[in-house]
Parts: C-alpha cells; sequence; structure tokens
C-alpha cells in the first residue's frame, strides 16, 4: 500500500511538473503570464518587462489658466467620475490648464497605462515616418516591411489599410478566450509571429473592423523602416520634442523584447495631453512641425470610403487609428482605450480633455461610444465655460 501510495504521489508530482514546464512553452506561455500578472489595468506597466520611452531634455510645464481650478463641477458628474474609478480628470483651455483632479493616490508624476489610446501614438509616428520618406507611401504594401505578408491576399494589405483597420484579418478584437490573438498578443512573449499567423478572412479594404492586430502591424513596419525600436522612436520623434516632463515607458512582450504597439505607452495624465494638443494643433508643436498637418487632417477625418458593418453606411468614427465622436454640437477627436483611457481635442472649444481610470460604462452610446465619456464631455464642458 505504501509503495502504491508512493508511486501515486510521484506520479501526481510528475504531472504538475509537466504542466508547470509546459507553461514555459511557447504556445502556453501566455497563461503562466496571466495567472502571474493578473487581468489587465492601467498599473500593468508594473507587472510587465518595459522598455523607458525617455521624456524632454527640455521640459515645459504646463501654464496654468487664470481661473486654474476655479470652476465647479456638478455632483452627478463627479459621482459618474468617480463610480468608474477615475484617476485623472484634465481639462485644457488655449494651451493652458484650466482643471486638473486626482484621486485614490494617482499625482502628476503618475505613469498611466494607455491601452489602445497609444495606436493614436502609432499613427503619428507614421505620419512622421511618411514625411521622412522612411514610409514611401500609403499604399505601400505591408510585404515590404514583414515577411509574410509576401504571399496570397495578405499580399494585398497596406499601411493605409493597418491604418483604417481595414485590413481584413482574422484578430477578432472581442474574442477573450485563452487561445486568442487578444491573449496571445497582450500575455504571450513573441508579438511578431502572432502576427505572422493571421490570415485575411474579409475582403482587404472595404470594410472597417476595430482589430489591434492592424496597429501592431505598423509598428512592425515602423521597426523595420527605422530599424529602431518604437520607445526609441517615440522618445525621439515625438516625447523629446513637445516638452514631455517624466519619463514613460512601453511595456514589451518578453524582457528585451517588442513594443506591444497595439497598446500599452504609460506616460502621466499631463504628458498624455500633449498628444491631445497635437491633434488640436494638426500636428505642430509651438514653432515646431512634429507631423505633417496634411497627414494629421487626413488622419482626425472619417475614412468614409470604408463601409461600416455596424450601420451599413460609409465609416464616420474612425480616420487613422483615432476616433471621431458627435457629442451635442461639438466634434471632438480622441485616443481611446480599454477602461475609459480618453484623450479628446475639441476644436470649436480650442480644449484637450484627458479621462484616465479603472472602469468605464458597461452602456454604449451608438454603436461605439460608452455612455460615461458623455459625462466626461459634459463635466468638460462644464469647466469651460465657467
Amino acid at each position: 500500500m505504501k509503495r502504491l501510495l508512493r508511486k501515486s504521489l510521484f506520479g501526481l508530482g510528475g504531472l504538475l511538473l509537466a504542466g508547470t514546464a509546459l507553461t514555459y512553452a511557447p504556445p502556453l506561455v501566455h497563461i503562466r503570464n496571466y495567472v502571474e500578472r493578473g487581468a489587465v489595468d492601467i498599473l500593468d506597466y508594473k507587472k510587465h518587462p518595459v522598455r523607458q520611452v525617455l521624456a524632454s531634455a527640455r521640459p515645459e510645464p504646463w501654464p496654468l489658466d487664470s481661473t486654474f481650478n476655479k470652476a465647479k463641477i456638478s455632483q452627478n458628474l463627479i459621482d459618474t467620475l468617480e463610480k468608474y474609478e477615475t484617476t485623472a480628470f484634465l481639462v485644457f483651455k488655449d494651451g493652458k490648464l484650466k482643471y486638473e483632479h486626482y484621486w485614490e493616490g494617482y499625482d502628476t508624476k503618475t505613469l498611466s497605462q494607455s491601452f489602445s489610446a497609444a495606436k493614436s501614438v502609432i499613427s503619428m509616428l507614421v505620419g512622421i515616418a511618411l514625411n521622412e520618406n522612411k514610409i514611401k507611401s500609403l499604399d505601400e504594401p505591408i510585404s515590404h516591411y514583414i515577411g509574410s505578408f509576401s504571399e496570397g491576399e495578405k499580399k494585398k494589405i497596406t499601411v493605409r489599410h493597418c491604418l483604417t483597420m481595414s485590413s481584413g484579418l482574422n484578430w477578432h478584437e472581442k474574442d477573450r478566450g485563452v487561445f486568442s490573438n487578444n491573449a496571445y498578443g497582450y500575455y504571450g512573449e513573441d508579438i511578431a509571429k502572432v502576427i505572422d499567423n493571421l490570415t485575411v478572412e474579409k475582403p482587404v479594404g472595404k470594410e472597417f473592423e476595430y482589430r489591434s492586430g492592424d496597429t501592431q502591424i505598423l509598428g512592425l513596419v515602423l521597426e523595420k523602416a527605422y530599424n529602431k525600436k518604437i520607445s526609441d522612436l517615440v522618445s525621439e520623434k515625438i516625447f523629446q520634442r513637445i516638452g514631455s516632463e517624466t519619463d514613460a515607458v512601453w511595456m514589451l512582450d518578453k524582457p528585451k523584447g517588442r513594443e506591444k504597439s497595439f497598446c500599452c505607452f504609460a506616460p502621466t495624465a499631463r504628458d498624455y495631453a500633449r498628444f491631445g494638443h497635437l491633434m488640436l494643433w494638426k500636428g505642430a508643436w509651438g514653432q515646431q512641425r512634429i507631423v505633417s498637418e496634411k497627414y494629421m487632417n487626413q488622419a482626425l477625418s472619417p475614412a468614409t470610403n470604408l463601409l461600416d458593418p455596424k450601420t451599413n453606411a460609409p465609416l464616420q468614427v474612425y480616420g487613422f487609428q483615432f476616433w471621431i465622436q458627435p457629442y451635442k454640437n461639438l466634434q471632438t477627436v480622441s485616443m481611446r482605450g480599454l477602461l475609459g483611457q480618453l484623450v479628446w481635442a475639441i476644436p470649436s472649444e480650442n480644449a484637450v480633455v484627458v479621462r484616465l481610470g479603472h472602469k468605464e460604462s458597461p452602456g454604449k452610446v451608438g454603436p461605439y461610444f460608452r455612455q460615461d465619456s458623455e459625462a466626461y464631455l459634459a463635466a468638460a464642458l462644464e469647466v469651460l465655460r465657467q
């Protein structure tokens, strides 16, 4: 009996060791990382491998508006901000900080994960690469940069298709399964292999479907075009040139690996606002031209050549990795990420709004925008009009 029990225990131990070893193998390593790091959160950069994005050698602190923090936001809107665990809410007018509030220990130096708001940063880099002739044309095939796109339907995919989320590839954003591309992309350790394994399932360049894989492709294109890391490119081409005050980080697929370009940039709230002003000022920063105005005009306009399958009409809400959200009589453009990471530019108000936090409303206004986002815009307008 003792011998049988000993054999059973050895057998069980062997299975446990084998199971543990398997989680270190490429197909399952993302499961181990999920178990170790937990569900997604804006502080994930503390758990995942990262690379530094250096701030400006000449930081430009934001000037304060003469009415800084004198405006009062209605209690029902404050309640909404707090209900969804907002950590930072900032409002800028005419390039000056008019309102700033932080919750639960967050402050001006706290880094916060962007999730998909990072997609807009990648778009700006594409605009810069185009202007510097590192990318020849928006209609240049991806196959010029990524070998796995040299055959079949993938040969048809261009930079423009990835910018407008119209590649037709089989990355399904709503798929949250253990073996989904989202799981492999966020928790796995070889994001380039995830991209290589994608296949075309819909006609290329015909309709909009939001997919993070398209942005990751752009990140790989930029790496190839410049022979540099994404973090270094963001720092050199944008972050250092717009007066950023605090070093940021970008999460990697593995230690010393490559950036998860579709997400995972983590600056401070005040430095997020600098990207909002690049939207507002169409790629300009003071006397500097960071991104060409021509490119930004295209990027911030809806790609109406595409079908929006949710409305069965020309696309109105998405440009080149930027969202276009109507609100009352306003037209806003924005960077947006999971759990309600939001950076708006409101041209008619000459304003920028930043909202960061842990949660977002489950309810939507129309097919694309969360209900709580309208509450944040309402709060911003209260500030702007006091």
